[in-house]
């Protein structure tokens, strides 16, 4: 009996550990179904799954900008099963003072899909593109309106457009004002000049003439508006795509992270699931260990410097 107990011990002690992932992940998304950051994770769960070789299983925590979902997966228990799918918003927070955290609060695992951004404008408002937009604001300051969510991620990206386009903030109004279906429908109706929305929110109504792409904030023309103008082909330097990475709690094992980010960048490179991306004006932007850590560094530095230059503090 002595020596069978032994040899149970020895098999046992010799047995290789289950390997991760041996269950399903947990994908938080801070938002509700149905928007731009839950539809993102749905499809690149979907990519990343028969690579992972187990289901990722999505979670919509809303509430707080966002910041519900995220403080549940940064306090979460470090073993690579809950996640955090999150933009450049967790950023906005701690800049504007909204929050006393940043992605520094979490351990980056990887970064896959982006999701194309730009300014449109309502078709009776004369405006087309970075000139005409330059000569009426010249013409006629304080004419002029933007719509954002203060303070969020639209009044982010406007301003980089603006301050990289010449166009001095103060000469329009900007009116608050959250959700890019709301913002496209009042410049429909002409309340609003200018609204920053995601380019898969207002294609359907440039496709039908309603609204009017002036610039889109990519460095190469969005896969579904494909005849609208890059503010870079404007000569205009503005890249604020909204870029999604994933995100583990601290102290989250090396080996773990590891083998999540290897497989959100091959879905992130594979083919279909850049199509099925491409459909909805969707990029992938495949990202992980060093590379990544100077991607995040840099956006940050960038909503540092407008969050300053353009007191955003304030209206936090």
């Amino acid at each position: 009996m002595k020596r069978l107990l032994l040899t149970l011990a020895a098999a046992l002690l010799a047995s290789p550990a289950l390997a991760f992932p041996d269950k399903p992940i947990e994908l938080v998304v801070p938002f509700s179904p149905g928007g731009g950051s839950d539809v993102s994770a749905r499809v690149f769960a979907q990519c990343v799954e028969p690579i992972l070789g187990q289901k990722v299983l999505i979670k919509n925590i809303t509430g707080a900008r966002g910041k519900i979902a995220e403080v549940e997966v940064r306090d979460a228990r470090p073993d690579g099963y809950k996640l955090l799918w999150a933009h450049q918003g967790m950023d906005m927070g701690l800049a504007t003072g909204r929050s006393d955290y940043n992605y520094t609060a979490f351990a980056p695992v990887a970064s896959s899909v982006a999701m194309n951004y730009g300014v449109f404008a309502g078709a009776s408002s004369g405006i087309k593109d970075v000139d005409t937009l330059r000569e009426k604001v010249k013409e006629n300051p304080g004419k002029y309106t933007i719509g954002t969510a203060l303070a969020g991620f639209s009044h982010f990206a406007v301003l980089d457009f603006l301050d990289a386009a010449g166009v001095n903030i103060d000469d329009l109004h900007t009116i608050p004002m959250s959700g890019d279906k709301e913002r496209i429908v009042a410049s429909i109706q002409g309340n609003l000049t200018l609204v920053p929305v995601a380019v898969g929110s207002a294609a359907p109504y440039v496709e039908s003439g309603d609204v009017v792409p002036v610039a889109i904030q990519s460095d190469k023309p969005d896969p579904r508006l494909k005849d609208a103008k890059t503010a870079e082909a404007q000569g205009v330097d503005s890249h604020f795509a909204m870029y999604f990475t994933t995100f583990a709690p601290k102290n989250t094992p090396k080996e773990a992270i590891d083998t999540l980010a290897d497989a959100w960048v091959k879905a992130a490179n594979d083919p279909d699931c850049q199509a099925e991306l491409a459909k909805r004006s969707m990029t992938t932007v495949p990202a992980k260990g060093e590379e990544l850590d100077r991607d995040l560094a840099k956006r940050y530095d960038r909503i540092l410097t407008l969050a300053k230059k353009f007191n955003l503090g304030e209206q936090s």
